[in-house]
């Protein structure tokens, strides 16, 4: 996928840059997914069952997406967890930083140490690319999401 894998052309070599979107990262935006298109409060052993994610990883997931206050939740009989925003204003972006996502295509945009940052001819190739993932990914909400499928 695009967001994964980015190829560099080199000769006739290809060497790859890797942005790596987690584990962690793409369950989330599934279980968000799935609190958006429920109104009512969903258990995680049900969200489990559905999104086949262990019980265990999905506590840790929630528990974050908790943390940034995308969920909201309550206990008892019918407890369990939804979306503390509309799908139109949770965006993929936000998810992906809950859960601890770096969008960055080139170790320099992370690492401002690089010694040839200074008079890199690349870096701003690098910057306006990783700027568009961003955007790309800001403009991209849950609603979007549901609606496309």
């Amino acid at each position: 996928e695009f967001f994964e894998q980015i190829f560099l052309s080199e000769g006739n070599k290809k060497k790859s840059i890797k942005m790596e979107i987690t584990s962690k990262g793409r369950y989330a935006v599934r279980v968000m997914i799935e609190l958006a298109q429920n109104e009512n409060f969903i258990s995680i052993s049900e969200i489990s069952k559905h999104q086949g994610i262990s019980v265990k990883y999905l506590e840790k997931i929630i528990s974050q997406l908790h943390k940034a206050n995308l969920v909201t939740s309550t206990k008892g009989l019918n407890g369990g967890y939804k979306l503390n925003k509309k799908p139109s204003q949770i965006s993929i972006k936000e998810i992906l930083d809950a859960t601890d996502n770096k969008i960055e295509v080139a170790p320099c945009l992370e690492n401002k140490d690089c010694p040839r940052i200074q008079n890199c001819t690349t870096v701003d190739v690098w910057q306006n690319l990783n700027n568009l993932i961003i955007d790309y990914l800001q403009k991209t909400t849950l609603d979007t999401l549901i609606n496309t499928k």
